[in-house]
């Protein structure tokens, strides 16, 4: 039998334990959409982009698919139902594309999650756990 590396070993424990990493995974997502978005005006395709280069390691492992018009649409289509983002149709390069914009609302829900996040990080159970978790395995 061959054998397997500790990388190997920890990239199945991952995919076993998907639910875990899926539920990580979506949350963040939601996040780094809204947060891209009240940056300043962008359409899906280049979220996706966006959503890929965050996940770039996980992807390449296999742990995390590419980001993919089934999965970022329905977020977009949730934000904007909860009035967090607003899409208009503009042209660009002869197409109709969805431009996102964030609202009032959603600039708001940015500013808590930034005080949430900012006070979050001072607490020290969560420095030793971010210090921990983020500390890289070694092979």
């Amino acid at each position: 039998m061959a054998e397997v590396t500790k990388e190997e070993l920890i990239t199945l424990m991952l995919k076993e334990n998907e639910s875990i990493t899926k539920h990580l995974e979506i949350g963040l997502t939601r996040l780094i959409i809204l947060w891209k978005i009240s940056k300043g005006n962008i359409h899906g395709y280049n979220l996706m982009k966006t959503v890929d280069e965050f996940y770039k390691d996980q992807i390449e492992l296999g742990l995390v698919k590419k980001a993919n018009p089934s999965k970022i649409y329905p977020i977009l289509k949730k934000m904007e139902e909860n009035e967090l983002i607003i899409g208009e149709w503009e042209l660009k390069n002869n197409k109709n594309v969805k431009v996102y914009k964030i609202t009032e609302k959603g600039n708001l829900l940015v500013d808590a999650l930034k005080d949430k996040i900012a006070t979050t990080s001072l607490n020290p159970k969560w420095q030793e756990f971010i210090k921990d978790m983020s500390s890289k395995v070694e092979k």
